[in-house]
């Protein structure tokens, strides 16, 4: 089957008797193609495997994956082999950030939860101890009514905030956000690279952007990212040529110079690195099921 090269856009039903959407599906297979919608999705797989599509992340899925996407950002589940022989059953909770009121998430008291949002945004994945109490609260949410299911969506949030077993999905360069723990330099470097990763980029203008000297900065960036300046920037390309290569039908070449390689090999180079795949491996992978 052929996927849309652009992600489609899925409509969420809204209820006047719901301030957010609660799901449990157990169908032969998941069906629903690479798509995006506002809302939130915190997706709960029980039963099936396959392979897991978020933004420009691409892994295996298997009972118990916990993945929490934030707005706009595409992504499917496809299964494998096995869902062929067993149901496929998830519990998948959809919600906006404002689902709650315009002005709930500006409360200070729920700063943890706009970061958690935030850093949605490229998807995250949940594992161990989070994972568990996690899931054993979404089973329990499709036959919850009224508070309780209000009560169990903040447990969810509260749960999600304070875990130190998060794994962001997606690349930078994919869906270009700033960084909510990062302090103002960096998303001015950040800036910087998203606005001009396309043409060479020298560390020294990017370091004049942060006010700091190259050397200071270069220092400084490592500490707060955990990469160096030139990773990143890689991370940054091969984002946004993912995207190109998922929803056009641009030879590799032209997307490898329109994200800022200057050769071909380099960018085949960088990209199988990145992604454990070559360009049109990667194009493949996503445009067939």
């Amino acid at each position: 089957m052929q996927l849309p090269s652009k992600a489609g856009f899925e409509l969420i039903p809204k209820s006047d008797l719901y301030s957010f959407a609660v799901k449990e599906f157990t169908l032969p297979r998941f069906k629903v193609p690479w798509h995006f919608h506002p809302e939130c999705e915190l997706t709960l797989i029980v039963q099936s495997s396959g392979r897991r599509f978020v933004g420009d992340s691409i892994e295996p899925f298997s009972p118990g994956d916990l993945v929490l996407i934030g707005s706009n950002l595409p992504h499917f589940w496809r299964n494998g082999e096995q869902g062929k022989k067993t149901p496929s059953q998830a519990v998948v909770v959809h919600f906006r950030e404002e689902c709650f009121g315009a002005d709930f998430l500006g409360l200070p008291e729920l700063t943890g939860v706009r970061n958690l949002l935030l850093r949605a945004r490229r998807g995250l994945q949940f594992t161990g101890k989070t994972r568990d109490a996690v899931a054993e609260l979404m089973t329990g949410m499709p036959s919850g009514k009224g508070f309780d299911r209000v009560l169990a969506l903040l447990n969810i949030f509260k749960r999600l905030m304070e875990s130190d077993e998060a794994r962001i999905l997606s690349s930078p360069g994919f869906l270009p956000v700033l960084d909510a723990f990062a302090g103002e330099r960096i998303n001015r470097a950040y800036r910087f690279i998203f606005e001009n990763f396309a043409a060479p980029i020298r560390h020294e203008d990017i370091a004049r952007e942060a006010a700091m000297s190259l050397s200071a900065f270069c220092h400084y960036f490592k500490r707060v990212t955990g990469r160096t300046l030139t990773d990143f920037i890689n991370e940054v390309r091969i984002g946004h040529a993912s995207r190109l290569l998922i929803e056009t039908d641009h030879p590799v070449s032209k997307i490898a110079y329109a994200s800022g390689f200057e050769s071909l090999s380099n960018f085949n180079l960088r990209f199988r690195k990145l992604t454990g795949a070559s360009p049109k491996e990667y194009r493949r992978e996503h445009h067939t099921e």
